[in-house]
């Protein structure tokens, strides 16, 4: 019986060909970009899903808010951990963590001089709480003493050449690091990477107490390691949070602070203070996903249901000689299932082809294949879903005909099934137009991240570490400003795409008790500001003089939130500095635009540790070149590492630029796929009507009317395709949208575009069968109906 179904289900699909290849090449792009887009959100929420006791896992971070400024920190002072499974109900235990920020600048392995290597500092509980098998070694005492290294098995092979490297020393700025332990490499779904992994303990011994500065286990002030928490189950997370804060021993708390105790498995997707973060770019795909798929089952439903007519009669002389409706619905399901399996194998073909592609557009490692779980659960999630959703319906329909009247040619579909097609078209255009008009949006905020002016002058301007030259930087780079291709060389210590040292440890004339400022510090001298070409709303530049050391320039957001009308001349504090402001610049972005400028405050340093170079109008290799040269005589061994504001704007915006890639894409593909099925439609329903396209032309219409007479219908379902899908779309891109502070106004124009490619789109499909059927010879049309 089944190999008669499918037998009848082959030789349909080889009568009509046309049909059957939009059906099947439908089915085929929609699964593949579906299963494409399934696999990638499937991979996003499994970050850290592989630790074992991940769901009592937690990290720590706090939210700092002064006035309508709000800031949040990933890391936490040092004794917070301590003190929490010490005093906190239900915090069983803790672990620090904290990236090598220089403290270990090169290592030295055989003569091999090797820089870059992702260090991180980890306490020895890293490995109990986290799921990170050790190879070799013991995991509940990884760290004999301040020597020992741990690597990953990668990181053995690249740097030892070996993974037996149990034992060996390698050195680390002129200390000797011994292996102690071999670790699994990280999974490409964690949240947490490194290649070299050394004992906390080395920051402890580094840290200690002195008559100026407390232990590392003692000092509150500065909040500078990434701390997780293991709760016990039940334990309330906003107790903790509330707990957290009046743990200093001095019950010193700032005004505004808020900590956030974030579940391990939301780290990945969420914001540290907990807000949506990139969770709601997978929500968007996922959608995406689904409609794609949606459209191809529309396609099959709607192109089955259109040519039931065909196959009235065959349905009719098989009920006649026994059929049942059970066997009917069997046999049209399983000429679906045919349909879809053909599909599927089209579908995987392109996904091969796609898979290379797709990772670099995603930024992932994806592959295709049966071992690939993620991959075989997208494909059979995608088939049984469009099967249930574009299989039963025409199999209903065509079963349920009526035998006597399909033989005496009475039978028509009714109003309600003509009226489920039109429905079904409406739906398509409908996501189609939507995906239009967020393409168009996203298009133009990435104009504008890209055109908006940011405050300052970014162009031709690099720059670079001291490290070594840190000694002798004002002379290096008197030096460096005068050298080929150089218009002018300055120092900061902050990365202008990234000012992200902040303090609260702040006063000014006029501040309340229970006010605080929260603001973001940089250090830099008169040069540099010049150089940046900040905007002086009031006061003066530095003018690198000792009386400097206690000046303050603020930006204009600090001046307002601290009140302060006439600003220059009022006493400031930062940190044991008294002083007073002399300058207000303009705000300026320090961030990307996903972030409001907060305050800022620019402290005078002669000499910092980061080196700006502006190069002259077409001389960037001259001016590089220089300063390689420079940074080398100081840095002997040490590679020279160099970035321009523009590429690290670029970096900012990594993800925003592939999410609008990727909607460009799928925009198309759902178009295509909607495009698809209109022409199928069009198709039958021009054949449908060869007679009466023959009676009107021999009567005497033109081809023009031919054209509008068989356009009108579809064109009017577009439209109120357009209609319902503006305030859809309008939801969709203002949610998308609030993750910028800065962001453009979605007006009218955008959806008056998206309409009129639809209508151009659906024009240009429709009209083409309309114009070939109004060109035909009206008597042959009249002979052959």
């Amino acid at each position: 019986m089944l190999n008669n179904y499918l037998r009848i289900g082959w030789r349909n699909l080889r009568r009509y060909k046309m049909y059957s290849s939009i059906n099947i090449g439908g089915l085929a792009i929609g699964l593949a970009v579906g299963i494409l887009i399934l696999v990638w959100v499937q991979d996003e929420l499994s970050y850290d899903k592989f630790h074992e006791k991940g769901d009592s896992l937690y990290k720590l971070s706090v939210s700092f808010t002064s006035g309508s400024d709000v800031q949040t920190w990933d890391g936490m002072p040092g004794p917070i951990a301590v003190h929490a499974v010490k005093d906190i109900p239900g915090v069983q235990k803790a672990v620090r963590t904290r990236d090598n920020w220089g403290d270990v600048s090169k290592f030295t392995y055989n003569n091999n001089d090797f820089f870059d290597i992702k260090t991180g500092f980890v306490e020895p509980s890293f490995f109990t709480l986290f799921t990170f098998p050790l190879l070799k070694g013991d995991a509940q005492h990884p760290f004999p003493d301040n020597t020992s290294l741990i690597v990953t098995r990668s990181a053995a092979l690249k740097y030892f050449g070996t993974t037996d490297v149990m034992g060996k020393v390698i050195a680390g700025d002129g200390k000797n690091y011994v292996v102690t332990g071999l670790m699994e490499d990280f999974p490409e779904q964690s949240s947490i990477r490194y290649e070299f992994m050394l004992p906390f303990s080395i920051l402890q011994a580094k840290f200690v107490k002195s008559e100026s500065w407390p232990s590392l286990d003692a000092d509150w002030g500065d909040f500078y390691f990434t701390t997780y928490l293991q709760l016990a189950p039940n334990t309330s997370t906003a107790k903790v949070a509330a707990a957290l804060a009046r743990l200093r021993p001095d019950g010193q708390q700032e005004p505004g602070t808020k900590y956030n105790v974030q579940p391990l498995f939301d780290v990945h997707l969420y914001n540290p203070d907990l807000s949506e973060g990139g969770i709601k770019i997978v929500r968007i795909f996922l959608i995406i996903a689904v409609v794609i798929l949606l459209i191809a089952c529309v396609n099959y439903v709607n192109l089955s249901t259109a040519r039931a007519m065909q196959r009235a009669a065959e349905v009719g002389v098989r009920k006649i000689v026994g059929a049942s409706r059970r066997q009917l619905f069997a046999q049209f399901v399983w000429e679906s299932v045919l349909v879809f399996m053909l599909a599927l194998v089209l579908a995987i073909a392109i996904i091969l082809i796609l898979i290379p592609f797709y990772n670099n557009l995603t930024d992932k490692h994806l592959s295709f294949g049966l071992k690939n779980l993620q991959m075989v659960l997208a494909i059979g999630l995608s088939m049984l879903v469009t099967l249930i959703v574009a299989g039963i319906y025409p199999a209903i329909i065509l079963s349920s005909f009526n035998p006597l009247k399909t033989l005496k040619g009475g039978l028509s579909l009714s109003g309600s099934n003509v009226f489920f097609r039109r429905a079904l078209v409406v739906v398509q255009f409908l996501i189609a137009t939507v995906l239009i008009v967020s393409t168009l949006v996203v298009g133009q905020q990435l104009r504008y991240i890209k055109s908006k002016a940011l405050g300052y002058d970014k162009e031709n301007v690099f720059s670079f570490n001291s490290d070594q030259m840190y000694d002798h930087l004002e002379a290096a780079v008197q030096e460096l400003s005068t050298a080929p291709g150089v218009a002018t060389a300055a120092m900061a210590n902050h990365n202008m795409t990234g000012i992200d040292n902040s303090t609260g440890d702040t006063y000014w004339d006029g501040k309340e008790k229970n006010e605080t400022l929260i603001a973001h510090v940089f250090s830099a001298d008169k040069s540099f500001m010049e150089m940046m070409k900040f905007g002086f709303a009031e006061g003066q530049n530095f003018t690198n003089s000792k009386a400097d050391s206690t000046h303050f320039i603020i930006n204009e957001t600090a001046a307002k939130m601290m009140r302060m009308k006439d600003p220059i001349g009022k006493k400031f504090r930062l940190w044991d500095i008294d002083g007073t402001i002399t300058g207000v610049i303009k705000d300026f972005h320090y961030a990307s635009l996903h972030e409001k400028i907060g305050p800022l405050v620019v402290y005078y340093r002669p000499v910092n540790y980061r080196v700006y170079v502006k190069t002259k109008p077409g001389e960037m290799d001259k001016a590089v070149a220089s300063a390689e040269r420079l940074y080398k005589r100081y840095n002997a061994g040490f590679p020279f590492r160099y970035t321009f504001i523009d590429d690290n704007l670029n970096k900012l915006y990594k993800l925003d630029q592939r999410t609008g890639k990727l909607f460009n894409y799928f925009a198309g593909i759902a178009i295509f796929i909607s495009c698809l099925g209109l022409f199928g439609l069009a198709t039958f329903a021009t054949g449908q009507r060869v007679k009466e396209i023959g009676v009107r032309k021999v009567l005497g219409a033109s081809v023009t009317n031919i054209v509008a007479l068989l356009t009108s219908d579809f064109l009017k379902i577009v439209m109120i395709s357009i209609a319902l899908s503006v305030p859809v779309a309008w939801y969709i891109m203002n949610r998308w949208l609030e993750d910028y502070a800065y962001r453009v106004t979605i007006n009218w124009g955008v959806f008056i575009m998206a309409g009129g490619l639809a209508v151009a789109v659906a024009l240009l499909t429709v009209s083409f069968q309309a114009v070939k059927a109004a060109l035909a010879n009206p008597v042959r049309s009249l002979r052959t109906e």
